[in-house]
């Protein structure tokens, strides 16, 4: 398999930390930021196969950050990420999101997700 590129986008350390452990560990490699104007900055510097991003982040939003992504990194899958009862699956995929994750995320579903995307 040839290493993919991924960037993770939250504010909350944890989750990125929780990313990349994962991801790392099998075989993609991991830019992270820690809100939508450093994933900014990466995109733009970066071409991903995916990016996981926080609907609800400082400096840009990941609704934003959709447009952005369409706009400098078009091929790249597209994952938001969510924990707040308002932002919901339609939503997302109204955006032009690839996929919806509600937070707590399982490592079982990334993977799945991401296996899932190999294939295609």
């Amino acid at each position: 398999m040839q290493t993919k590129n991924i960037l993770v986008v939250d504010d909350e350390k944890d989750c990125c930390d929780f990313f990349k452990k994962f991801l790392d560990k099998h075989g993609y490699s991991v830019d992270i930021a820690y809100n939508g104007l450093q994933a900014k900055h990466l995109i733009e510097k970066n071409q991903y196969q995916y990016i996981f991003f926080d609907c609800n982040m400082p400096e840009i939003t990941g609704v934003e950050l959709v447009r952005i992504i369409d706009e400098l990194n078009p091929k790249a899958k597209k994952f938001m990420i969510s924990g707040y009862d308002l932002i919901k699956e339609e939503f997302a995929k109204d955006l032009g999101v690839d996929e919806f994750l509600e937070k707590p995320i399982l490592l079982e579903t990334i993977q799945k997700l991401l296996e899932d995307y190999e294939k295609k």
